[in-house]
């Protein structure tokens, strides 16, 4: 994990800290813009917007980034697919645990902004990201098994994964809140597993509630990454023999 962190970026210049100039950048400017510029205030619940936008943008950055680059994990790692003492399975998790080295890091940046910036403090439902990041962990690895083995035979996946993220970003209610969802329309949301993640985050460390108060959400989430993480393995399993023939 620890040498693909690595390899992402000491070819260039300044090396290893762009993992954290780049993101780190991202989420000055959407701070620095809702909070001193356009001033979008607050939310339905009172809580101001810049916080309740950037506690959602990180883990989206992690989930997002980690699609993308899972789809080249094994042409990236070709040079193991022949080598029958390595469970190649494991590259794809590689991908998402390099990932969530810069994510951690980028989650505590966030708890500086909450605390230093905008006032909050540290409360007992701060814990539950552990939970949350296990959850994600659990959701981006079966992502990443199903997208890495089928871009080894369609080298497209790449370009819909791209189209996808960019379409879910705006159906995922990150920007917009859950409450403008009514009726039936609410399980889009629901159904979607990146919100469960995103909105979580939100129930962490701005509103302060437990994400076992919403057993409808719990059950949705885990059944729908059940059965990504089950495509997944099946995928794998099934197009691994011809992984070595294909690269």
């Amino acid at each position: 994990v620890v040498r693909d962190f690595k390899s992402r970026y000491l070819s260039s210049f300044l090396g290893l800290p762009w993992a954290f100039i780049q993101p780190a950048t991202y989420v000055f400017v959407i701070w620095f813009a809702f909070t001193y510029g356009l001033r979008a205030g607050t939310t339905e619940t009172g809580i101001p917007f810049a916080p309740w936008l950037l506690t959602a943008i990180v883990p989206w950055m992690f989930i997002s980034q980690t699609m993308i680059v899972s789809c080249m994990a094994l042409p990236e790692y070709s040079y193991l697919i022949k080598k029958t003492h390595f469970n190649v399975s494991l590259v794809p998790v590689v991908k998402v645990l390099s990932g969530m080295i810069v994510h951690i890091i980028m989650v505590g940046i966030i708890v500086l902004l909450l605390v230093f910036s905008f006032g909050f403090r540290p409360t007992i439902y701060w814990i539950q990201i552990f939970y949350y990041l296990f959850a994600t962990f659990l959701l981006l690895t079966g992502i990443a098994w199903f997208v890495s083995s089928v871009n080894v035979f369609i080298k497209d996946m790449g370009h819909i994964v791209n189209i996808i993220t960019s379409m879910l970003f705006w159906a995922t209610p990150i920007v917009w809140p859950f409450s403008k969802l009514q009726g039936n329309f609410r399980y889009i949301a629901l159904l979607n597993p990146f919100f469960y993640i995103t909105e979580g985050y939100r129930y962490t460390f701005i509103e302060g509630q437990w994400f076992f108060n919403f057993p409808e959400m719990n059950i949705l989430f885990w059944t729908v990454t059940t059965v990504i993480i089950v495509m997944g393995v099946i995928s794998f399993k099934k197009l691994r023999p011809d992984f070595g023939d294909v690269l």
